[in-house]
C-alpha cells in the first residue's frame, strides 16, 4: 500500500483520489486556500465534492491547506499536484517549505512559462525551482474529472524522464477503468497538455461558426473536422519547437486530449462564443467571468513563438494559420476568423 498526497481539491485532484483509493492506497487530499468551502463540504459525514457525484472512500482523508505538515509529505510515496496554472506559485512555496525528504511529484497542472522570447513547459522549469522533487511526472491525456470519478473507461498517459518511475507510478494508479500509457517524453506531454487548451478555442469556434439548423445540435461537422486536423499538425510543430517529440501530439497527450477538450469546458465555451462573432473580452467578461481559461494564458505564452502572419504552406515548420487566427482573437482583440483557403489539405 502506498501513501499519496494530493495538493488541490479541485475536480481533477479529487477525481484522481478515486482510482488511488480503489487500489487500497492511503490518500491525503489537501485543499488550497481557495478550496475552503469544498474541504468543509467533503469533511461532513458522507460529504461530496460540489462538482462530483459521490463521496470518496474511507481511505481518503481531506484536510485544509493550513493542516498540512512536513511529515505528511515526508511519509508520502508520491505527491500529486492538482491545481490550475495560477496555483503553481502556491504549490512551489508549499513544497519548498514543507518537503524535507526527496519525493517524486506528479502534475496535472497545464501551462507554459514564458520569459522574454523563451517559452518552456513546467517539466523544464519546475525541477530547478523545487530542489526536493526527486522526479517530475507529467499527467496528460483525455480525462474529464467527473467521468474518472464515476469510473467510466479513461485512458491517460504518465511521463517521466526515468521510465522506471513512470512505470511504478502507473502501476500504483491503474485500474480496470483507468488505463495508463507511459513515456519518457515528459516535455512533449506537458507541451501538448497546454497546447490542446489553446487549440480547442479555435476548433470549438468552428462548431458555432457554421450552424446547420437541420442537425439536432445545430452544428456543421466538416468545418470542425478540418480545423481539428489543422490543430493536430500545428500542435505537433509547436510541441517539437518546445523540445518535445512531435509524435506525442498524435497520441493521447495531443489528439486525445484535444478531442475531449473540444467536447466541453471553459476553452470550448470561449471558442463557441468566438464562433458566433463575439470578442474574447465580451465572453470573458460575461459568460466566463471570474473563471480561469487556460488556453488564454497559453496564447500569451505562445505570442513570441508564432509569426503574426503565417508564411506559405511550403514552409511547413513556420505554417500556423489556426494558431495565428486564435492569437489574433485572444492577443490582438480581433474577431475570430479562419481563412479556410490556407488550411493544409492532405
Amino acid at each position: 500500500m502506498a501513501k499519496i498526497v494530493v495538493l488541490g481539491a479541485g475536480v481533477m485532484g479529487t477525481a484522481l483520489c478515486v482510482p488511488a483509493a480503489e487500489n487500497n492506497h492511503a490518500v491525503l487530499l489537501v485543499g488550497t486556500p481557495l478550496d475552503g468551502d469544498i474541504v468543509t463540504a467533503m469533511r461532513l459525514p458522507g460529504g461530496v465534492h460540489p462538482k462530483l457525484d459521490d463521496a470518496l472512500s474511507d481511505n481518503v482523508e481531506t484536510i485544509p491547506f493550513d493542516a498540512l505538515r512536513s511529515d505528511h509529505l515526508g511519509d508520502a510515496d508520491y505527491i500529486i499536484v492538482g491545481v490550475s496554472s495560477p496555483g503553481i506559485v502556491w504549490v512551489t512555496d508549499v513544497l519548498n517549505r514543507l518537503m524535507t525528504v526527496a519525493r517524486p511529484v506528479a502534475f496535472v497542472t497545464k501551462g507554459l512559462v514564458s520569459a522574454g522570447s523563451t517559452v518552456s513547459t513546467y517539466a523544464q522549469t519546475l525541477p530547478s525551482r523545487i530542489p526536493m522533487m526527486s522526479a517530475f511526472i507529467g499527467i496528460g491525456g483525455p480525462c474529464i474529472a467527473r467521468e474518472l470519478a464515476n469510473r467510466l473507461p479513461t485512458a491517460s498517459i504518465y511521463a517521466c524522464e526515468d521510465i522506471s518511475i513512470a512505470e511504478q507510478f502507473a502501476a500504483t494508479m491503474a485500474t480496470d477503468y483507468y488505463r495508463l500509457s507511459i513515456t519518457t517524453d515528459v516535455t512533449g506531454v506537458e507541451a501538448c497538455a497546454a497546447l490542446k487548451n489553446f487549440f480547442a478555442i479555435g476548433v470549438s469556434a468552428m462548431q458555432t461558426g457554421y450552424p446547420d439548423q437541420k442537425r439536432a445540435d445545430g452544428q456543421s461537422k466538416n468545418p470542425t473536422a478540418a480545423a481539428f486536423t489543422q490543430a493536430s499538425l500545428e500542435m505537433a510543430r509547436l510541441c517539437e519547437r518546445l523540445g518535445g517529440d512531435s509524435a506525442t501530439a498524435f497520441g493521447l497527450a495531443g489528439l486525445g486530449d484535444l478531442h475531449v477538450t473540444v467536447g466541453g469546458g471553459r476553452n470550448s465555451r470561449l471558442g463557441h462564443g468566438l464562433g458566433t462573432g463575439r470578442s474574447v473580452l465580451d465572453v470573458l467578461s460575461s459568460d466566463l467571468f471570474g473563471e480561469t481559461v487556460e488556453g488564454v494564458d497559453t496564447a500569451r505564452a505562445l505570442e513570441t513563438m508564432v509569426p503574426e502572419k503565417s508564411s506559405s504552406e511550403g514552409e511547413a515548420p513556420h505554417y500556423f494559420p489556426l494558431a495565428s487566427a486564435i492569437l489574433d482573437a485572444v492577443i490582438r482583440q480581433k474577431l475570430f476568423s479562419l481563412d479556410f483557403s490556407r488550411l493544409v489539405v492532405r
